[in-house]
C-alpha cells in the first residue's frame, strides 16, 4: 500500500515541460462558437436545461463537466450519455437560472427563460369527478385554463415548460414532453 511518503517523492520527482504547461492551461481557455449563425434547426429529443442553445450547437459545445448539474438547487438536472437532460421526476424548474450562471461553455444562455418541453395531459384528470384546480392555481404564466367538471386546458404559447403544475398534480394526469 502507497502511504504519503511515495506520493511526496513521486511528486518532488515529476516535473512538467513548457509545452504540457502550456496544454494545460489552453485546454480550459475554449472559445464559444458564434451561435447567431446556425446552418440548421436539430429538435433534441430529451429536456434540456433551461437556456440551452440549438441542439447541434449544445452537442458540440457542453463538455458534459456536470457544473449545471452541481448548481442546481433542485437537482432536477442529470447527466445522462455525459450530457445535462431535466428530469422532472421529483422537482420542478423555479427558474433561479443557477445552472445558466454555472456554465463555462455556452451551451446554456442566460435571456428568455424557455425549457423545450410542454406540459401535456396524458392521463384521467380528477377534475371530471371532483373540484381539483392545484395544476392551474400554481401556474405562474396562466398557461393551464381551469373548467368545472373537465378537464383543464393547457395554453402551450403561454407555457415555459417550469414543470411545477406537473409536479403538484395529485394524480399524475400531466407530464412533460418534448416539443
Amino acid at each position: 500500500m502507497k502511504d504519503e511518503r511515495f506520493y511526496k517523492a513521486y511528486m518532488e520527482h515529476r516535473t512538467v515541460s513548457r509545452r504540457g504547461l502550456l496544454r494545460g492551461l489552453l485546454k480550459g481557455a475554449q472559445t464559444i462558437p458564434d451561435l447567431s449563425v446556425v446552418s440548421h434547426h436539430q429538435k433534441a429529443e430529451v429536456i434540456r436545461p433551461p437556456g440551452a442553445v440549438d441542439e447541434a450547437i449544445f452537442q458540440q459545445t457542453c463538455t458534459g463537466c456536470g457544473d449545471c448539474a452541481s448548481a442546481c438547487p433542485e437537482f432536477l438536472i442529470v447527466l445522462n450519455a455525459s450530457l445535462p437532460e431535466l428530469d422532472f421526476i421529483s422537482n420542478y424548474c423555479t427558474r433561479c437560472e443557477r445552472c445558466v450562471q454555472a456554465c463555462g461553455t455556452g451551451a446554456l444562455q442566460s435571456g428568455l427563460f424557455n425549457i423545450n418541453a410542454r406540459s401535456e395531459l396524458n392521463h384521467a384528470c380528477q377534475n371530471s369527478y371532483m373540484y381539483c384546480d392545484s395544476c392551474s392555481g400554481r401556474c405562474d404564466k396562466n398557461a393551464i385554463q381551469w373548467q368545472s367538471g373537465r378537464a383543464p386546458v393547457i395554453k402551450t404559447e403561454r407555457c415555459d415548460g417550469c414543470g411545477e403544475c406537473v409536479f403538484v398534480c395529485p394524480v399524475n394526469a400531466l407530464e412533460m414532453v418534448v416539443i
